[in-house]
């Protein structure tokens, strides 16, 4: 067996046993839904972003819960490149240091580079669990944001909502993909 052929069992392994990431797509639906009610609460913005930060901690909890729903094993290790995904899960956590800063020095920047973080993040996951879907979405949330904020002036209430529709996208086909 090549080093190709290898490769590729090892990837369509990750994607058969961690359903393509879809606990943690579920979640990501949730957070974003909580994301998008702080940010049409009547709060200092200041708060509102450490809200929006905090949604960040939401993530492991809600992809375990959501990992049991679908009998998917979050912990599978038996693949070497699962290492890989971890990797790819856990950048996002350095890029945050860009919204702290943003916290302190232009706090009304947060939310639309919080978003475009975690759209630009999901980017790996199109080769680790072989599906172009993660690349649409992700391509799709940055532009939108990206264009949204720049050519539209849209208040910063439309940035969650982009996100959302992103990810419902990626939740639909990616069902739709693990069926067929």
């Amino acid at each position: 067996m090549n080093i190709n052929t290898s490769l590729q069992v090892l990837l369509n392994d990750i994607a058969q046993k961690q359903k393509k990431g879809l606990p943690f797509i579920m979640a990501s639906i949730f957070i974003w839904g909580v994301i998008t009610t702080i940010t049409l609460l009547p709060l200092d913005l200041m708060i509102k972003n450490i809200g929006i930060l905090s949604c960040g901690a939401l993530l492991f909890p809600v992809s375990i819960l959501c990992a049991k729903i679908l009998k998917v094993d979050l912990f599978y290790k038996e693949n070497p490149l699962i290492n890989g995904l971890l990797i790819a899960t856990n950048n996002q956590i350095l890029y945050l240091v860009i919204c702290i800063v943003l916290l302190i020095k232009a706090p009304m920047w947060v939310l639309p580079v919080y978003a475009i973080i975690y759209g630009a993040h999901l980017l790996p996951y199109s080769f680790f669990y072989q599906s172009k879907n993660y690349r649409y979405s992700s391509i799709f949330i940055c532009i939108a944001i990206l264009i949204s904020i720049i050519f539209f002036h849209l208040h910063n209430i439309f940035v969650p909502l982009i996100v959302e529709v992103g990810v419902l996208f990626l939740f639909l086909m990616l069902k739709k993909e693990i069926k067929s």
